[in-house]
C-alpha cells in the first residue's frame, strides 16, 4: 500500500533560498529544483533559453524586377497629318499627349498588313501597308524608314521679333516681343511655344508683349517667368530683331518637313490609319 503524505496545512517549511520558515502550502518548486516561498519565486530567464534564428530574409519568392519598357507604336487619330500650306513640305501631326521632345526621330507606319506581308500565302509575315497619298504628299515618303526629326508644337504663320537681345544665360523672365498681340495665350496652365531659331520657349500668357506662364514658378512676384530651352531644345543667344514664331498646343501636336514632296493646297488632312514609333521596333 502506497504511503500518503500530509497536506501540511498547519506545517512550516524552510525556504532553500532564504532559510526562513513559511507556511508549507505557500511553497513552490523553482525551475532549478529549489523549494522556495511563492514570494521568493523567480522564473527562468529567457536568456537561458536562446532561440537559434537564421539570417534576415533577403530575396522575394516571386520577384518582379523593374525594367525599362521598350518604346512601342502609338496609334494616331484617323488622318493625323495636315499639310501646312501650298508649296510647303511642312506636315503637322496630331498626336494627343505625345510626350515627345524636339529633335526626336519618329518613324510613321501604315496599317498592319499580314496577307502575306513579306512572306507567302501559306506563311505570312506581318508588315505595314503604305498610307494613301494626300494633297500632293506621297504616302511612301511619309513612312520613310529612317523617320523624321520633329519639332514640338503646331506650326503657324504667326511671327514677330524680339524687342531686345537675350543670351543663353538670360533669366527666365522679362522676354519681350515687338508685338505679341497675335500670339495665342491661354491664361491657364495650358502651354504654348515661342520658337526662336531652334530654341523653344514655353509660355501661356502675354502682358504688355512680355511672355509669361501660369505655373508654380510664375508667382505673383514674378508673373513673367517662362521656360527657356523647353521640350528638349537648348537655350541660346538671340539678337534683338530675331524672328519669333508662335507654335501652338505642344502637348498634342508636332511637325516635320517631308522629303521631296510639297503640298498642293495646304490645310488638307490625310494619312488614314497611321502609327508613330521608333525607327527600330523591339520585341
Amino acid at each position: 500500500m502506497t504511503a500518503r503524505f500530509s497536506q501540511g496545512k498547519y506545517s512550516l517549511a524552510i525556504s532553500d533560498r532564504s532559510g526562513q520558515a513559511f507556511p508549507y502550502p505557500e511553497m513552490v518548486r523553482e525551475w532549478t529544483g529549489a523549494w522556495v516561498h511563492i514570494s521568493e519565486f523567480e522564473s527562468k530567464s529567457p536568456q537561458l533559453e536562446l532561440k537559434v534564428t537564421g539570417g534576415d530574409p533577403q530575396a522575394l519568392l516571386h520577384p518582379r524586377p523593374s525594367r525599362t519598357a521598350p518604346v512601342v507604336l502609338v496609334l494616331l487619330p484617323n488622318n493625323p497629318f495636315e499639310t501646312y500650306a501650298a508649296a510647303s513640305g511642312i506636315i503637322l501631326v496630331n498626336s494627343p499627349s505625345h510626350g515627345k521632345n524636339t529633335s526626336s526621330t519618329v518613324t510613321f507606319r501604315g496599317p498592319i498588313d499580314v496577307a502575306p506581308g513579306s512572306g507567302s500565302t501559306d506563311d505570312p509575315v506581318s508588315g505595314y501597308a503604305t498610307p494613301p497619298d494626300f494633297d500632293g504628299i506621297s504616302g511612301s515618303n511619309i513612312i520613310k524608314a529612317a523617320g523624321y526629326t520633329i519639332t514640338v508644337g503646331r506650326y503657324t504663320n504667326v511671327t514677330t521679333t524680339l524687342a531686345s537681345e537675350i543670351t543663353d544665360t538670360t533669366t527666365n523672365s522679362g522676354i519681350t516681343l515687338t508685338d505679341g498681340s497675335s500670339f495665342l495665350t491661354t491664361n491657364d496652365k495650358t502651354p504654348q511655344v515661342a520658337l526662336i531659331g531652334s530654341e523653344l520657349i514655353r509660355y501661356s500668357t502675354i502682358s504688355s508683349n512680355v511672355l509669361g506662364e501660369v505655373s508654380p514658378e510664375a508667382t505673383s512676384l514674378n508673373p513673367s517667368w517662362v521656360k527657356r530651352g523647353a521640350y528638349g531644345s537648348t537655350a541660346a543667344t538671340h539678337s534683338a530683331g530675331a524672328t519669333v514664331r508662335n507654335l501652338t498646343n505642344p502637348t498634342n501636336w508636332y511637325y516635320f518637313t517631308v522629303d521631296t514632296d510639297t503640298a498642293t493646297v495646304g490645310g488638307i488632312l490625310g494619312g488614314g490609319t497611321v502609327s508613330s514609333g521608333p525607327v527600330t521596333l523591339s520585341a
